[in-house]
């Protein structure tokens, strides 16, 4: 593991290590959007409410679903640009949607601009989950490949933590002014950066397709060319040549530069890699992983705990940050399946104890014992985010097929969001009629389902080209 971050810090992988942080910065902004629906949802529910009157349940209801709603449209319009425009145009583009949402939440005046604003910040997750991850898998080698991209979901951990924190310190209207500021440092960074090699070479663009991938492999050609002289350098910049060279023939005459046609998505491994997919992506959804971090203060308030839910969100949400660090730190270690299964199994553990607490224990225990849902919620916050959360962007990315890939991923976040829809506007439903046992109960339960799928099916994609199956 040592050497391994010794050679994230070396002159090869520096430049790539400096672009993917540029990338996360709007992935920490992100994260901030996420993190402030919780709090936020609870207070506007409350008299201190910044509209007239307190939102009622079947509004909390479309705060959740309308995101999923631009999610999905998101999917749709990233999935037709992702190859007609460049790559690094479609990472532009993804920012504007992102401020809108916080300008929207700024001027709020009624719980409709709160709709309006989760549509546009669903449009940019449609964007970052579909741009980023192939963004990133062109420019990063194989070895730091799953550890930079996990990374991501440890910046949006971060800006969630960031985003239950502020509602509950600062006014409702100095969050928006905050958190608009990252996306305009994510554009100025992003301008000094080229597009990634493929998309260059995809436009026959070679001599630009050559400089970025010297770029983001750190060779300098300029100091190579002038030290000809030496026989040794010249040998050394023959050699970062046929380096190109050989990645070009792969990609040429690889699937990923051929032209999609239709029956490419009905061979054999298209299909299985269908699939792999739609599980894991239901598997994402129904587990309430991604849906915690909206109702997390809700889900404290209605455990029965007698503890600050305000007080105790970030303390959770500092457990979603850990979880995605040692993500980062363990995933080119042990594997994408490894970090799945073992945290599916501490996550289903989890929400099953806190089913059963709030079931079997009277009021007076639940006084008693008011750390215990803090504890299992703990629990399948940092499993969740180890495994699942942390590398499922990773894992979708890596089983698609290399030639179908950009269309495979933006129909796949196409029923990622869907599904989100369907989760976000049933949870309050089940969150404050049916209560937590049957919540908790129902997610656990449907990941014990698709576990076993996947365990049977879903393949080890560490170290897998993403030029050739």
């Amino acid at each position: 593991m040592f050497k391994n971050k010794i050679a994230l810090f070396s002159k090869r992988k520096r430049m790539q290590l400096l672009v993917t942080l540029s990338c996360h910065i709007l992935n920490f902004s992100h994260g901030i959007g996420f993190g402030w629906v919780s709090p936020t949802v609870q207070i506007l529910q409350t008299p201190e409410t910044p509209f007239e009157v307190p939102i009622t349940v079947e509004q909390v209801s479309w705060i959740g679903s309308t995101f999923a709603f631009g999610f999905l449209c998101g999917n749709i319009i990233f999935g037709l640009t992702v190859n007609r425009l460049a790559r690094k145009y479609n990472m532009y583009l993804t920012a504007f949607p992102h401020m809108l949402f916080w300008i929207l939440n700024y001027f709020a005046q009624s719980v409709e601009y709160i709709y309006a604003g989760r549509f546009f910040a669903g449009l940019t997750s449609g964007g970052l989950f579909v741009i980023t991850p192939i963004f990133l898998s062109e420019i990063l080698d194989i070895d730091i490949r799953g550890a930079l991209m996990s990374m991501g979901m440890m910046f949006v951990s971060c800006g969630v933590l960031v985003g239950f924190i502020l509602p509950t310190k600062v006014n409702y209207y100095v969050t928006p002014c905050i958190a608009v500021v990252f996306p305009i440092f994510y554009l100025l960074a992003l301008y000094f950066f080229p597009d990634t090699p493929h998309s260059l070479l995809k436009r026959n663009r070679l001599a630009e397709a050559e400089a970025a991938f010297n770029f983001y492999k750190g060779i300098d050609c300029h100091s190579v060319q002038k030290s000809n002289a030496h026989m040794d350098r010249t040998k050394e910049a023959s050699g970062m040549q046929s380096e190109f060279e050989e990645w070009k023939a792969i990609f040429l005459n690889g699937s990923s530069s051929q032209r999609v046609r239709l029956q490419d998505f009905f061979e054999r491994s298209a299909i299985k890699a269908f699939a792999d997919t739609f599980v894991l992506c239901i598997l994402y959804q129904f587990s309430g992983c991604f849906v915690f971090i909206n109702y997390m203060t809700s889900i404290l308030a209605e455990s029965g705990s007698t503890m600050d839910p305000y007080a105790i969100t970030p303390i959770v949400g500092a457990s979603h940050i850990l979880g995605t660090f040692c993500a980062t730190m363990l995933v080119e270690r042990f594997g994408r399946r490894a970090l799945l299964f073992s945290s599916i199994i501490g996550l289903v553990v989890g929400m099953y104890g806190l089913g059963a607490f709030v079931q079997f224990t009277d009021a007076a225990t639940k006084a008693k014992f008011d750390w215990v849902p803090l504890a299992f919620m703990i629990e399948v916050v940092f499993m969740s985010a180890y495994g699942l959360f942390a590398n499922f962007f990773t894992i979708t990315v890596e089983i698609l097929p290399a030639k179908i890939r950009s269309q495979a991923l933006s129909i796949s976040m196409c029923l990622v969001s869907i599904l989100a829809f369907v989760v976000l506007k049933v949870y309050p439903y089940f969150l404050f009629d049916l209560g937590i046992t049957v919540t908790m109960y129902t997610s656990a339960t449907i990941c014990m389902i698709t576990t076993i799928y996947l365990y049977a099916f879903l393949a080890e994609t560490k170290g897998k080209s993403m030029d050739k199956d």
